[in-house]
């Protein structure tokens, strides 16, 4: 596999990302268990008479989208990846409510149209005028993963120089809460989001929604990073985990103790912590140990905003207060371990490399 380079991130979330300059100024906090995102101005992407019918959803993606391809300078990508869980709920729920209110009857068909979950991919083509391979990954907690594959995959085939929009999204509603709060996916005894880990004996997480978009690209380029090995491991143990992190680690001639950053996708339930905790353990000294999801919240593409803060360490080369778990001793960010885990079970890995 050839490194997957990120040429830009852009992301749309519960704290001021959409513009990284404001990156925790000031810090975000939920006290109710739900972290919304914050709505940048859309109007720069999208015809302000088109705004009102879109969904935030659809808004969200589009304008994480487009600025990614901004940012990069690229105007019409060689292909668009996108993934979602759910798609937009907000969608889906206007349509099932009027199925039971109508009685089926007279139907307006908007809501089931906007909540499917290429809508995304479809507008994103036809604002960059990108003809080219366009794909929707849904796969809960393994969809913005596969969406990287995907572009790993199609990128290593060829030597011409390609960009790749990739990017994730889903979102949060007061029903979807509920009912997921059902089956315990989110904390009873509700904490203040900034204290989701000090919270970590309990079950349930706190919920989060978001758009996370990356260029990327089978050349340098202007890279800061790549991804240099990615694995899903599907309900792993404990040691199966930390097997693959030290294979990975061995197939990029790297131990731990080179690991300078650990983004860490802690999400505060006691049932994932058994996952978490011996990596953390099994790290060196040198290794500051990063969390984000009492940022973000938890949802099943919550890894697009772990990926979006790898990118942005790398670009300042220092790790927030805010963010660190346990601060080591490096002082640069040149090997950098993603390891997200999800509230099912399943666990993510991925190495960065500074280029």
């Amino acid at each position: 596999m050839q490194p997957l380079y990120i040429i830009s991130a852009c992301s749309i979330s519960a704290q001021h990302t959409y513009d990284a300059e404001a990156f925790l100024n000031p810090v975000i906090n939920s006290g109710n268990g739900q972290l919304y995102a914050i709505d940048p101005d859309y109007k720069k992407y999208i015809n302000p008479v088109a705004i009102r019918r879109m969904s935030r959803m659809l808004k969200r993606g589009i304008s994480a989208g487009m600025r990614c391809l901004d940012d990069a300078g690229i105007k019409t990508p060689d292909a668009i990846i996108v993934g979602t869980s759910r798609g937009s709920v907000t969608d889906m729920e206007i349509f099932l409510h009027e199925l039971i209110e109508l009685e089926e009857n007279a139907l307006n068909p908007s809501g089931f149209i906007q909540s499917t979950y290429n809508s995304v991919n479809g507008w994103l083509a036809m604002l960059s005028k990108c003809p080219s391979y366009n794909q929707t990954f849904v796969h809960r907690g393994f969809t913005l993963e596969l969406c990287l594959f995907d572009a790993m995959l199609a990128l290593a085939e060829t030597t011409e120089t390609k960009h790749y929009l990739t990017g994730a999204f889903d979102e949060l509603t007061p029903e979807y809460f509920y009912i997921r709060n059902k089956i315990d996916y989110y904390k009873k005894d509700l904490p203040d989001s900034l204290q989701l880990l000090a919270h970590s004996d309990t079950t349930g997480s706190v919920g989060g929604e978001g758009a996370h978009f990356f260029t990327v690209s089978n050349q340098k380029g202007n890279a800061l990073c790549a991804i240099h090995g990615l694995d899903m491991l599907h309900k792993p143990t404990a040691k199966s985990l930390q097997e693959a992190i030290n294979q990975m680690l061995l197939k990029n001639d790297l131990t731990t103790g080179d690991i300078d950053v650990l983004v860490c996708g802690m999400n505060g339930d006691s049932r994932t912590s058994f996952l978490t905790d011996p990596v953390v353990a099994s790290l060196s000294p040198n290794t500051t140990v990063a969390v984000f999801k009492h940022l973000s919240g938890e949802y099943d593409t919550a890894s697009g905003f772990g990926l979006w803060l790898a990118n942005y360490l790398f670009v300042k080369q220092t790790t927030p207060t805010e963010v660190v778990y346990k601060r080591g001793a490096a002082q640069k960010i040149q090997n950098l371990l993603f390891c997200n885990v999800t509230i099912s079970g399943n666990a993510t890995l991925m190495l960065l490399k500074g280029v």
